[in-house]
């Protein structure tokens, strides 16, 4: 019996660790039956998802907002529909890519012959297709596995693969990402990068067989058509098919490949812009941008708002991993090393660098099949001798419980999924439950504009500093049908913290009350606007007198220290509108 268990502990494993996940599935899916959960998916999700809807329905990629909120009204309790932006040309564009959708589309057409059989509305988001997304999600969880489990065999024993697996799963932030990130591309890279990487190792050993080759280029396009940023990963068979082949041309051959493969996938997004938006390459439409001079790496690695390493802290083994990848295999080592290493600069140059809500770094999951070698061979290394493996041995359970014992607080809504602090991390640290828990150590929440009067009455106690950042009573008038600028203030070092709230007061006259202008405060960097606040100047008095306007927000988070706010009024009208008086104070919380 000891035997059959050593020499079969990866099979063991795999399917215990596919039981878990299908026991949990299991019980979503429950939930769509008996009514209990009705939202396919929302919010990032339905970006992708929307492409299958719109086809499926009205036979047309040309989305309306008014349609798509309706379906989110229905199923989603109203989630706001926020992934189209409106061309020149009057279009509505889809900012995601349509690749998730391909992946989605075969459990959506199922869906929907079960939907038509069983007369269900056949929208997308009723009960059949609900399940077989469910079901698809699963699908290439199971998927990943199998592809993890066999690059693992390739490089190690049955024991230490089965305990690689473990650690992946549960050691890291895989489970939280996978159960309640299902709707998001990463459980379906994770699955494509497994494909990929196992392809390409299977490539160096049997450089002959053409099947390998053309499932990797395949796999890699269809990555670049889901995330465009992960063509980066073109990097790994540039390196790892390096002197596999007898001759340059048959290994340049070889490579052309990949971007042939890439330009195949991502041939239908290219004609969805030209089409309806006017232009052969849209490459970016979110608010935000990936600054690539200005990484926020520290913070995305360690911070306690999102850092990967902080939360993830098995990773830290890389350190020596990556050593022994390079004294093994330096081709290995430098296709592995430069990819992640550039991936990872990516993600953190990204301008929402904390990827919203999430438990740890998301963005960092796709790329643990490559990550889990380099994570062996420190086993490996660290395991040559009983007080170092001794110390491994302790090192992994203590990360690995913890990964545990956060991913439940995650779940519980004590680890928050983007408001984390340094105070609210270690006020939960080893804590489920707290009585008269206290949500002051987070963030603050940038919709709620009484947080100052809340943090006041509570503990722990934080300084409050509160300054006028700007004062101008000279008379600045806006002629009709114009805009002007009135101020540009840099936040930093005015400001020590962008946890601020604004407090606005204006003093205007404006003479036409059929066309009241419009006062604005943006935040903006060299790269672009990301935050939009605008009151309307109505004319509330009798012509000739003046009015005031008293207004409050929060400052967004800021993306680099250089960003300002823009002050500015926009006069629709005729007449002249003139601005007596603006007056800008900001509170700012300040952390001890």
């Amino acid at each position: 019996m000891l035997k059959f268990l050593q020499s079969h502990i990866r099979q063991i494993t795999i399917f215990l660790i596919a039981g878990v996940f299908t026991l949990q599935f299991s019980s979503k899916i429950q939930e769509v039956v008996r009514g209990e959960s009705t939202c396919v998916c929302a919010y990032d999700g339905y970006g992708y998802y929307m492409y299958l809807t719109q086809l499926f329905q009205y036979r047309n990629l040309n989305f309306q907002q008014q349609e798509l909120q309706e379906v989110q009204n229905k199923y989603c309790n109203g989630t706001v529909v926020y992934q189209l932006r409106l061309q020149e040309n009057g279009n509505n564009l889809d900012i995601y890519h349509m690749g998730q959708a391909y992946l989605e589309l075969p459990a959506y057409a199922i869906g929907h012959g079960f939907a038509k059989m069983l007369g269900y509305p056949k929208d997308g988001f009723s009960k059949p297709y609900h399940i077989t997304y469910l079901l698809n999600a699963l699908f290439f969880i199971l998927l990943g596995l199998v592809f993890l489990s066999k690059i693992l065999r390739l490089f190690f024993s049955e024991q230490l693969s089965a305990l690689l697996l473990i650690l992946v799963y549960f050691g890291t932030n895989f489970w939280v990402t996978a159960i309640h990130s299902y709707h998001l591309q990463h459980i379906y890279l994770f699955a494509l990068i497994g494909l990929l990487f196992y392809a390409l190792l299977k490539c160096r050993e049997f450089p002959d067989k053409k099947k390998y080759l053309i499932t990797a280029a395949l796999t890699l396009g269809l990555i670049s058509a889901i995330r465009p940023t992960h063509v980066l990963l073109g990097l790994l068979p540039v390196f790892l098919l390096r002197g596999v082949y007898t001759t340059n041309v048959r290994y340049w051959k070889s490579i052309l490949l990949f971007p042939l493969a890439g330009l195949l996938f991502n041939l239908p997004q290219i004609l969805y812009w030209k089409i309806l938006g006017g232009s052969w390459l849209i490459p970016n439409m979110h608010v935000e941008n990936v600054v690539i001079t200005d990484p926020h790496l520290f913070d995305f690695l360690f911070s306690y708002k999102k850092g990967w390493l902080l939360y993830t802290p098995v990773f830290l083994l890389l350190i020596p991993g990556f050593v022994q990848l390079y004294k093994k295999q330096k081709s290995l080592f430098w296709g592995v090393f430069s990819t992640v290493g550039m991936c990872t600069w990516i993600f953190a140059s990204w301008e929402c660098w904390w990827y919203a809500a999430s438990f740890s770094s998301r963005a960092m999951v796709d790329l643990y099949p490559l990550l889990a070698v380099p994570l062996g061979l420190a086993l490996v290394y660290l395991g040559r001798n009983k007080i170092m493996a001794g110390g491994t041995v302790v090192f992994l359970l203590l990360t690995t419980s913890l990964s545990l014992f956060q991913s439940k607080q995650f779940t519980l809504g004590l680890l928050h999924p983007d408001r984390m602090t340094k105070e609210q991390y270690w006020y939960i640290f080893g804590k489920l439950y707290i009585p008269d828990y206290q949500s002051n150590r987070l963030e603050i929440d940038r919709g709620n504009l009484n947080w100052p009067e809340e943090f006041r009455n509570t503990k722990p106690d934080f300084a409050f500093v509160e300054e006028q950042v700007f004062s101008d009573r000279k008379n600045i008038r806006i002629a009709g049908s114009t805009s002007l600028s009135i101020e540009k203030q840099s936040f930093f070092p005015t400001l020590k913290t962008d946890e601020t709230l604004l407090d606005i007061q204006v003093v205007y006259q404006n003479n036409d009350s059929l066309h009241p202008g419009s006062i604005h405060f943006e935040a903006f960097s060299e790269h672009g606007t990301y935050s939009w606040n605008s009151w309307v100047l109505n004319s509330l008095k009798k012509e000739g007198t003046t009015d005031t306007l008293h207004v409050r927000f929060n400052l967004p988070v800021i993306h680099h220290k250089g960003d300002q706010l823009q002050t500015y009024v926009v006069n629709p009208g005729s007449k002249e509108i003139e601005i007596r008086s603006l007056k800008i104070k900001a509170l700012s919380l300040i952390r001890k």
